[in-house]
C-alpha cells in the first residue's frame, strides 16, 4: 500500500473501526502468506496471524504509536510472533524445506523461477541461508518494497542493498553449481 494512502488510514484507525478494517483487508492474505511459508501449518499461521492483528488493533489505538510504515512494522510483529512460536516448540522453521510437504513456501520458489527450471531453481534456494532465502522471497515473491523491507528486517537501506546483493549472488552461485550438477 502506498505511504500516501496507508499514513492517513492508519491515523483515522485510531478512532474509526473501518479504516482500521481497510489496512486489515490490505495486508491480511499477505501477513497470513508470510507467515504460513514460515510456518507451514495452516492452523498455527491462522493463530499467528490472528495474534499480530490483534497487537496491530491495540498499538495503533495509542497515542505514542510511529506512524511510519505500517506495513513494514507489521511485517515485523508477524516475524517476532514465528520466533516466538518456534521458541515454545523448540522446533527449526525454515521457508521451503525439502521435507514440508507442497505449500506457500514452494509457490515463492516457483514464482522466482520463470525465466530459468524450476526444480533446478528450487534445490539451488533451498541450498542458501535462511537469511539470504528470506531476503528474496520479500522482494521478488512478496514485492514488497524498500522501505517496507528496510521496516521487515529492521535494518537500514544501505544494509538491506547489501544483503540483497549478497543473496543474489550467493543465488546465482547455487544455480550455477546445480546446474553443473545436472550436466
Amino acid at each position: 500500500m502506498a505511504a500516501s494512502r496507508e499514513r492517513p488510514l492508519v491515523a483515522r484507525a485510531r478512532d474509526d473501526s473501518a479504516a482500521f478494517a481497510e489496512l486489515y483487508d490490505f495486508y491480511l492474505p499477505r501477513i497470513y502468506g508470510f507467515i504460513y511459508r514460515r510456518v507451514q501449518d495452516r492452523c498455527v499461521a491462522e493463530d499467528i496471524t490472528s495474534m499480530t492483528f490483534q497487537r496491530a488493533l491495540e498499538n495503533v489505538r495509542r497515542p505514542e504509536f510511529r506512524n511510519d510504515c505500517f506495513g513494514g512494522w507489521l511485517y515485523r510483529v508477524a516475524s517476532n510472533a514465528v520466533v516466538d512460536h518456534v521458541r515454545r516448540d523448540r522446533r527449526f522453521v525454515a521457508l521451503g524445506d525439502q521435507d514440508c510437504p507442497e505449500g506457500p513456501g514452494d509457490l515463492a520458489v516457483d514464482a522466482l523461477a520463470a525465466a530459468l527450471d524450476r526444480e533446478q531453481l528450487r534445490r539451488a534456494l533451498l541450498s542458501l541461508s535462511n537469511g539470504h532465502r528470506e531476503v528474496l522471497v520479500l522482494r521478488f515473491y512478496d514485492d514488497m518494497d524498500t522501505l517496507t523491507m528496510c521496516a521487515t528486517l529492521g535494518c537500514s537501506r544501505e544494509t538491506l542493498a547489501v544483503r540483497l546483493h549478497r543473496a543474489l549472488r550467493a543465488l546465482r552461485m547455487a544455480v550455477a553449481k546445480e546446474s553443473a550438477d545436472v550436466a
